[in-house]
């Protein structure tokens, strides 16, 4: 059978040692695809790091339009009603490459809304946007919880608007759309179906259940890039207005937010009682065996938490809000998954998961079960059917 040649385009570097969700995705997705195919990689990355990640990959970097252009093109991307986004990750470069090379290719990938521009409208192969998560959404619940005061309130309500438009073009430009969680952008378009809109959910690696129920376990810990506004938002509100009634009950309880985080919010969140920012960690296994619970309190959510799944692949009992939860579709309670409807839930799941070591044991176990279900191989395979 040939092998079919594949173009990915993405505006970050996916092997960059910056760590996030959708990067993680899009390693998963080129590696799957690179066992039976022949796939490209190009992206906008101005750093001359990860060497060897270039002769492991086809992979070409582009550089970024310098930031008086970067700025001039988002300001005109208003005109040109498209989310600033757009404007901000453009670079000629990577669009006069793609403009030059697409008919080498089968099929061009385009990884999240922000790189959809880049495939030519005479291109006659394959057009997959992997959107990932539906953005709009996710603006529309930032809008919700920014106060009327913050000076960036008007930026996000037109980017809002502006990702929702984008949206309704990309359904009907691509020929495939994909997506964890394909109500999501049903809801948010307000369609009842379409069969360009692919369902794929994210996975996680498997590991051990390193989970121990211990009466001096007393971490509470969050995982996640602290840079990104809903994880930020999550633990400077779980540090303020919760933190202080768990240690009432329990001074010896402690919060340890594991992640990438700004010097300013490190400094910030480290003043607060009992909490510990950590930075990124390579192994999480020690601090989960000595850990109550992983959290997963996001008032913002699309899509599926990659924090949750990290948490039970451990075995490590995870307690979430609604929203955090809703990418995984079926019935969580039943899985393990604890979730909160208000503070007092809240806390009084903390409590328990510390003090109760039946319960606790119950849950990790359910949740480790879980996993296994969201195992990559089986997740990502879904691929091969689109290509």
């Amino acid at each position: 059978m040939t092998k079919k040649n594949i173009l990915f385009i993405t505006t970050r570097n996916p092997f960059s040692k910056n760590f996030s969700g959708d990067r993680l995705r899009a390693i998963k997705i080129i590696n799957f695809l690179k066992k039976k195919e022949n796939i490209h990689i190009f992206c906008i990355d101005s750093s001359k790091s990860n060497r060897s990640t270039s002769n492991k990959y086809s992979l070409i970097k582009f550089i970024p339009d310098n930031f008086f252009i970067r700025f001039i093109n988002t300001i005109f991307s208003i005109l040109r009603v498209k989310p600033l986004q757009t404007g901000f990750f453009n670079s000629q470069s990577l669009k006069e490459a793609v403009k030059k090379n697409c008919y080498k290719f089968d099929v061009i990938i385009c990884h999240l809304i922000r790189s959809a521009e880049y495939i030519p409208k005479n291109f006659k192969g394959k057009k997959i946007l992997e959107m990932t998560d539906t953005y709009s959404t996710n603006y529309k619940q930032t809008v919700t919880n920014m106060s009327i005061f913050n000076p960036l309130l008007i930026l996000y309500i037109i980017e809002m608007f502006l990702v929702k438009s984008y949206e309704r073009f990309c359904l009907n430009f691509f020929d495939k759309i994909v997506l964890i969680s394909k109500q999501e952008i049903l809801k948010s378009l307000n369609i009842s179906n379409n069969k360009k809109i692919i369902e794929i959910k994210n996975g996680v690696d498997q590991n051990n259940k390193v989970y121990i129920f211990k009466k001096k376990n007393n971490k509470i810990i969050f995982v996640g890039n602290i840079n990104y506004l809903p994880n930020k938002y999550a633990c400077y509100d779980f540090a303020k207005n919760i933190m202080p009634k768990i240690n009432k009950i329990d001074p010896s309880i402690k919060f340890h937010i594991i992640g990438e985080i700004s010097l300013i919010d490190k400094f910030l969140l480290n003043r607060f009682k009992n909490i510990k920012t950590l930075g990124k960690v390579d192994n999480l296994k020690k601090i989960v065996k000595g850990s109550i619970c992983g959290l997963a309190n996001l008032d913002i959510a699309t899509g599926m938490q990659n924090k949750i799944l990290t948490y039970i692949s451990f075995g490590l009992p995870v307690i979430c809000s609604l929203k955090a939860t809703k990418g995984f579709g079926d019935n969580k309670k039943s899985n393990g998954l604890l979730i909160y409807n208000n503070n007092k839930k809240l806390i009084d799941l903390i409590i328990k998961l510390k003090n109760k070591k039946k319960f606790s044991n119950n849950t990790s176990k359910k949740v480790h079960n879980y996993s296994k279900k969201y195992n990559w191989e089986k997740t990502i395979k879904n691929y091969s059917k689109i290509i």
